[in-house]
Formats: C-alpha cells, structure tokens, sequence
C-alpha cells in the first residue's frame, strides 16, 4: 500500500514532526539522569520478573501469579490523576513522594512477605503500593523530562525509551544469571537497592525545576474533573493524536502479554520445543524489540505517520505470518512482528511529547495512557478465549486482519498528520552573520 501523494509537504518544508533536535547525550545532565533511569529500570525490571515467579513458587497456583503480574499495568487506570497533579504543581511533587512509597512499599514487602511461612496477602498489599507508587514517580520524572532538557524533550524521552527496551532484556538475563547464588529474595532486595539510583540524581542536582504559579497552567480550574476535561480539550484540539490513538489500539490489543504467551504455548505445544529453545527465542524476541526501538528514538527527526505506516504493515503481515504451519516461519515472523509492535509502542509515548505543550504533558499523556492502557489490560483476557475458540493459527489471522484495518483511518487522515507548530518553545537561534551579509548586499 502506497502513502497518498504529501501536497501539503510542499507548501510546509519542514513540519513540527521532522524538526530535527539536537542529541541530548553531550549534556552531562542528561548522562547523569540516564545512568539513575537505567539502574533503578534494571531493578523494577528484576522485580517484574522474580516476584510472579516467587509467588508461583510459593503456591503454585497460575491464578495468584496473574493476578500479582497484573498490578503493573493495572497502574494506567491513574495515568489521569496523576497527569493532573504534576500539571497542576510541577513534576517534583509526584516524584520524591512516589518514589518514597515506592521504595518503603517494597522493604516491607521483603520483610512480611518472603519468610518460609508468610500469608500471601503482604505481596498483593505492597505489592499494588510499590506500583501505585512507581506510577507516579514515573509520570512526574517523565513529564519532567520537557523542562529539564527543553532544547531536545522528544530525542530526550526518546534516548530513555531505548534505554528502558534494554533494560527489559537485561532483567530477566540478570534473574537467569543469580537466581542460583541469591533466589528470589536476594533479587528482590536487589530492586530495594536500585531506589538509590533516582535519589543519587535528584542529590546530585538533575530533577525538575521548580515550578512558580503563573507556570503551573490552570491552577484553580475546579479539581482533577476539570483537569481531566481540559486534557480532553487539548487533545481535540490536536487531531493527529486522536487519529493515531484509533491505529494504535489495534496494535496494543494484538501485541500484548497475551499474544507473547500464546506464541510460546504454540510453540511448546503445537511443536514440542525444548524449553531451552524457546527461552533463545524470547532472547531472541526481546532484542528485537530493542532494535525496534532504537530505529525510532534515535533519530534526528520523526516523520510519524512513516513510521506509523511500515510499523502497521509489517506487524500486521508478520501476524497473518504466524498463522503458518512452519515452525521455521513462525518464529521469524514472531520476532519481527514484536520488533515492530516494540517501535509503534515507542512511537506512541513520542508523539504526545512531539504535538502536546510541556504544561499540559500530564494531563494529555495521563489520558492518553488510560485509552491505550485498557486494550493492554483486556489483551491478556481476549487471546485466550479467542484461542479456545478459534484455535491458534486462526487467532493470529484474526489478530493481523484487526492491525491492518487500522491502515483505513491511516490513509483517511493523512494528511491530518503533519501538524506545523512545534509542541515547545525553543531557544531562538542566533542569526548567521554570512546570511545577513548576503541578504544585505
């Protein structure tokens, strides 16, 4: 399928998505910031990973393990509030509190939780606490980013996106790795340990600025539901998240945990590989979607809607793909199918940071993750019973129909997707002495 002809292109030479930036990574402070971002993601990563497999451990009962795995994502249902809060009071007061509750939260649930004999309730409890706290530290460190660094917001929440896709991968080699000297509970007070990384960088000088009133938006605009209703505003007013939001959703209902899970039990189940294969081949998914990743935040410029396009494309066909009876096929086309859904996720948290004002990144991005977030959270409980239902090579035909239908509205707004004006102000550039001089003669 070939994009519409871009007229308008001609008549605007370079649109507010291909603005390019400057790379963050000359500034010490963004390094700074990058390194407390990657230790304390290794950690949540770790935690991620070893407290499922320690509650299975511990009871056995696949139901308790997918309850406690789903507190994370559960976290997006208070994307808004917390959007909310940081507009209305800058990001710094989400994100010392947050990352306090975060890390208490999670001393005591090593101390009442992990005994030999403990009830499971602590590691539900404290549990949803250490989510719920991360949760806001993380909406107030991320919306931060805007003015910490405002000469390049977008490569600088962009660079942290490929970081995060690498810890993700360096996680769950690191439970493999010290699972035998530490178990469980060593990696778990590992991830206590992380928490020391943020504060480190706030010590060290690199958090958000302190906001004054006149810059913390509309201060008295009557509560978190007028709050929520002035992000709904500004997204109206800014179309090309509403249109990309109705092709993200397919992407994030047919890419998610649950599609991951069924692809493993299809290959375990339908082909009997050995479970050290298919741990190569998640190795092998999970550095795909590093690379994913990496193509799109790492460059000067993003033309979205391109990348909008092939990523729909190719996820979309690596799932009709996947429908094959070829064992050889269907773990290639896993692979790239997750590369790309890795950088359409990416794309996405970029976009709001792209077209959305740094005041308003909260309210907008709270709800933006709470539209996309209910399709990640109803994955899990849709492909199963598609599955039983349809069986497994049918579910992958279905799901890679429902991606590519989202190339319709794609094509119907496309022109829509190259808004002009920049989503912060910059600073103004000093004028080129030779330009002056060939203009004045």
């Amino acid at each position: 399928m070939s994009p519409p002809a871009e007229d308008d292109a001609a008549r605007t030479p370079v649109t507010a998505a291909e603005r390019s930036e400057p790379s963050p990574w000359p500034d010490r402070r963004f390094q700074v910031f990058a390194a407390g971002n990657v230790v304390n993601n290794i950690g949540e990563a770790v935690y991620t990973v070893a407290l499922p497999l320690f509650v299975y451990e511990r009871t056995g009962s696949l139901t308790v393990m997918a309850l406690l795995a789903v507190l994370t994502p559960a976290t997006l249902l208070l994307a808004p509030v917390f959007g909310v809060v940081v507009d209305r009071y800058g990001a710094r007061v989400l994100v010392v509190p947050g990352l306090l509750v975060q890390a208490a939260a999670a001393v005591a649930l090593n101390l009442t939780g992990l005994a030999a004999r403990a009830p499971v309730w602590p590691l539900f409890v404290f549990g949803a606490l250490v989510q719920i706290g991360g949760a806001a530290y993380r909406m107030g460190w991320m919306t931060g980013v805007a003015h910490m660094f405002p000469d390049n917001p977008v490569r600088s929440r962009a660079s942290l996106g490929s970081l995060y896709q690498v810890t993700n991968v360096v996680g769950p080699l690191l439970v493999s790795a010290a699972l035998l000297w530490t178990g469980y509970p060593g990696l778990l007070w590992f991830n206590v340990v992380t928490f020391l990384a943020p504060i480190a960088v706030w010590l060290a000088g690199v958090h958000p600025p302190r906001r004054r009133p006149a810059d913390g938006g509309d201060r008295d605009g009557g509560g978190p539901v007028a709050g929520l209703a002035d992000g709904l505003r500004l997204m109206r007013a800014t179309p090309v998240l509403l249109h990309a939001m109705l092709v993200f959703v397919p992407m994030l209902l047919v890419g998610t945990a649950g599609t991951l899970t069924l692809s493993l039990f299809r290959l375990q189940h339908d082909w009997e590989l050995a479970p050290r294969t298919v741990g190569l081949v998640l190795v092998a998914v999970r550095i795909a979607g590093v690379l994913g990743t990496v193509l799109v935040t790492e460059r000067r410029t993003f033309p979205f809607r391109r990348i909008v396009l092939a990523g729909t494309v190719g996820m979309g066909g690596a799932l009709l793909l996947m429908a094959s009876g070829s064992v050889h096929v269907f773990v290639a086309a896993m692979v790239v199918m997750f590369g790309f859904q890795a950088a359409l996720a990416v794309a996405a948290d970029l976009m709001v940071f792209r077209f959305v004002p740094a005041d308003a990144l909260g309210r907008v991005g709270g709800t933006v993750d709470l539209a996309l977030g209910l399709p990640i959270l109803a994955g899990p409980l849709v492909v199963p019973a598609l599955a039983g239902t349809l069986g497994a090579s049918a579910t992958f035909l279905a799901f890679g129909c429902l991606e590519l239908a989202g190339l319709l509205w794609l094509a119907r707004t496309w022109r829509q997707w190259a808004p002009t004006a920049p989503h912060t102000p910059t600073r103004p550039r000093r004028p080129d002495p030779r330009k002056q001089q060939t203009t004045t003669r």
